[in-house]
């Protein structure tokens, strides 16, 4: 009895023990514990820098300044953290604790300053967040485990969320993605650009039939090759970190065909020959950089030569991104061919996806679950490199958490996508704020990946309704989220998320003109009634915009200021404004566009501004001509109507309106004067026949407006068409 006892007790102190000893303390405030941190006597000034990184870092979370020791050996009195460079490393970075000192050791430096970063996100309050914060709580103690080691290399080798958080380095430190401006030589359609310093020869430019075409290049001329290789040359010799170059032909649908470009295999619709043919002569003159193009217009098909193994190409999405996993769509076979097609020509695959909606930045555009279905599907393929367009220079609505979590998604597509939106609010918001944030945002999330419906990157907010917008479920969120202003009036976050709220419940209450969800009402009278809500939501937009900063809201540089004016003064022109013509029922006796069948545009009460996809009726096979019964609208005095001219667009306004009978005889008619404008709205009205005019109204009449005459392609948008 007394051995078994005996026996038991020692069990029972060595398994306290171990558990004592699971975790060791690397740095105690109290117990005057701390590393020093040891670079090798040959580190370059890159491991410096690193070094420099780890002791600014400790400092953030501990408020003490480690030493940097240089050395190649170690005093064994002290614990080390030991910083090294490995190229032979198989995994990006690696953290392990052997002989009572820490390693963190990168594949390259860069991957040293990603492994830094992540060894304090593990075992420390720091991060990213609390990192940047101007009154720390500093951490007293670190305890890391007795044993460890991990790796870790990221699914994606190139990884770049192109939003403004991204171009912050902490940010990049702290999340691992990459920045174009700093490893593009060459990017974009801008062969243009890093040539216009020389006067170029003919001979640069494409031929078709017998003359040289300067808006599009010769990919197998001596002398462009002799211009680039020069140009990349320089680049690379000013900065060593500028070794991706991009080479596309400029952004049309002309091929060279001149004899050596037909020889090399170019056809009047396929340059793919002649531009790798072009990647490979440069890849072999700079064997230290890497050379790419785009599967874009004119470069579709796979050359049947070799290509060198420092070159690449980057795979648009632009015609199959519409809101839904891509293996869930109509193109998903084509797509999976051509990644396969290209991954076993090339080494370097990389995908060039998009991730907002660039008509409208304030569309939340909830992508991140529908994103992470497709970089798994990416991953599957073997796609090598991601660049995720976003919002560029501007603000979108939740930038900020999509950004952060687009680069977890790079890194490893398995997280959880939940824990990290609630994750983010938290570590930001007040406890209620961060949940009422974490609640909708992971709700239209799900919402947008379970709908079946399209949105393209380039839509209305009709669209984004119909896709994951439910006007009730948002306006009870926007109503929660208003009462926390007055606590965040100085935050520039929360001010830059109540600027595009509070735009997105606008364009809400727009599109749904008259009733429960729209900007007014229609009294017994056929009055149209402006809320009063909508003053002070045009007061609280000017006020938010302004103490954000921001003063755009899309891709074409459109003014929020602008909008609050056009605003203005359509709800002044609206309000108490006879309607009688408000949803009665027409006959359209024109051909329709195969987009804009939906003629209730026309008299639904909702009116359009200057971006053409919301509320506007698009005419451009035919002119619009309309059936209307003189029933229900008789007391009108005139008919009021709408248009928009945008050039960028081919929109131009009509040239003339005519009132007919049913026998296309002239009742009425005016013409509409041209306009110069390149972007602008007009309202232009037509007198009804009075009881003294010799041509009266018939009980069925025809409304006929005329498109511009004009050359090329020429569109007609009308939106409300008004009895008043």
């Amino acid at each position: 009895m007394m051995f078994k006892k005996y026996i038991y007790l020692i069990i029972t102190f060595l398994s306290l023990t171990t558990c004592a000893q699971t975790k060791v303390i690397l740095f105690s405030k109290k117990e005057k514990i701390t590393p020093k941190i040891n670079i090798p006597l040959s580190a370059d000034q890159l491991v410096t820098e690193a070094a420099t990184d780890f002791r600014n870092k400790f400092k953030a979370a501990t408020g003490e300044t480690l030493k940097i020791e240089r050395s190649n050996g170690l005093n064994k009195n002290y614990s080390y953290v030991l910083l090294r460079v490995n190229p032979t490393q198989k995994e990006n970075f690696c953290i392990y604790r052997k002989s009572g000192n820490i390693t963190i050791q990168g594949s390259s430096t860069q991957n040293l300053i990603y492994g830094i970063s992540d060894f304090f996100q593990h075992y420390t309050s720091l991060n990213y967040i609390s990192g940047n914060n101007t009154s720390p709580n500093f951490d007293t103690e670190i305890k890391v485990p007795v044993r460890f080691s991990r790796c870790e290399s990221p699914n994606f080798g190139y990884r770049e969320p192109y939003y403004s958080p991204n171009f912050n380095p902490d940010f990049r430190a702290w999340n691992k993605t990459n920045y174009l401006e700093l490893e593009w030589g060459i990017w974009g359609h801008n062969l243009p650009k890093i040539l216009k310093e020389y006067k170029l020869p003919e001979s640069v430019y494409a031929k078709l039939g017998d003359k040289r075409v300067k808006s599009q290049f010769c990919f197998t001329s001596a002398d462009l090759f002799n211009y680039v290789n020069k140009r990349v040359k320089e680049i690379y010799d000013s900065d060593h970190a500028l070794n991706k170059y991009m080479i596309l032909p400029n952004d049309n649908n002309i091929v060279c065909t001149c004899n050596t470009c037909k020889a090399i295999g170019n056809t009047t619709k396929n340059a793919a020959p002649a531009v790798f043919d072009f990647l490979n002569k440069l890849a072999k003159n700079n064997k230290k950089s890497s050379f790419f193009t785009a599967a874009y217009v004119t470069v579709k098909n796979v050359p049947k030569f070799d290509a060198e193994t420092n070159t690449g190409i980057f795979y648009s999405t632009i015609d199959i991104q519409k809101g839904i996993p891509i293996e869930d769509t109509k193109d998903f076979k084509q797509f999976d061919s051509d990644i396969k097609k290209w991954k076993t020509y090339l080494n370097n695959v990389y995908i060039w996806d998009y991730t907002v909606n660039f008509d409208n930045y304030f569309d939340i555009y909830p992508i991140l679950k529908t994103t992470q279905k497709n970089l798994k599907l990416y991953k599957k393929l073997g796609v090598n490199g991601v660049f995720l367009h976003g919002s560029e220079y501007d603000f979108s609505t939740f930038q900020n958490c999509k950004t952060t979590i687009f680069a977890k998604l790079l890194w490893n597509v398995d997280i959880n996508i939940d824990n990290e939106i609630a994750l983010y609010f938290s570590n930001r918001y007040s406890k209620k704020l961060a949940s009422l944030l974490t609640n909708y945002f992971t709700f239209i999330n799900e919402t947008f990946l379970i709908s079946n419906k399209e949105l393209s990157i380039y839509s209305g907010i009709d669209e984004t309704v119909k896709k994951y917008l439910d006007p009730k479920v948002f306006f009870d969120f926007y109503n929660e989220f208003d009462m926390h202003t007055e606590n965040n009036k100085f935050n520039q976050e929360y001010l830059k998320l109540a600027t595009a709220l509070t735009f997105l419940k606008l364009e809400i209450m727009r599109d749904y003109g008259l009733g429960i969800y729209g900007y007014g009402t229609l009294n017994g009278e056929r009055q149209i009634i402006v809320k009063n809500e909508i003053t002070t939501l045009l007061d609280n937009l000017t006020n938010y915009s302004r103490s954000a900063g921001i003063k755009t809201y899309n891709e074409r540089k459109y003014k929020i200021e602008d909008y609050i004016e056009s605003w203005r003064k359509s709800i002044y022109k609206h309000h108490k404004r006879k309607h009688y013509f408000y949803k009665k029922k027409f006959e359209v006796l024109s051909q329709l566009d195969e987009d804009y069948t939906n003629t209730q545009a026309l008299n639904d009460g909702a009116f359009g501004l200057q971006d053409y996809n919301t509320n506007w009726h698009i005419s451009s096979v035919d002119d619009l001509v309309l059936k209307i019964d003189k029933k229900g609208i008789a007391k009108s005095e005139k008919i009021t109507f709408s248009f928009l001219q945008d050039t960028k667009h081919n929109i131009y306004y009509p040239s003339t309106i005519e009132i007919l009978d049913t026998n296309y005889k002239v009742i009425k008619a005016i013409e509409i004067q041209p306009s110069q404008k390149l972007l602008d709205t007009k309202e232009t009205s037509i007198e009804l026949p009075k009881k003294l005019d010799d041509i009266q109204l018939p009980d069925s009449f025809i409304i006929k407006i005329k498109k511009h005459s004009t050359t090329g392609k020429n569109a007609m948008a009308c939106d409300e068409i008004i009895f008043n």
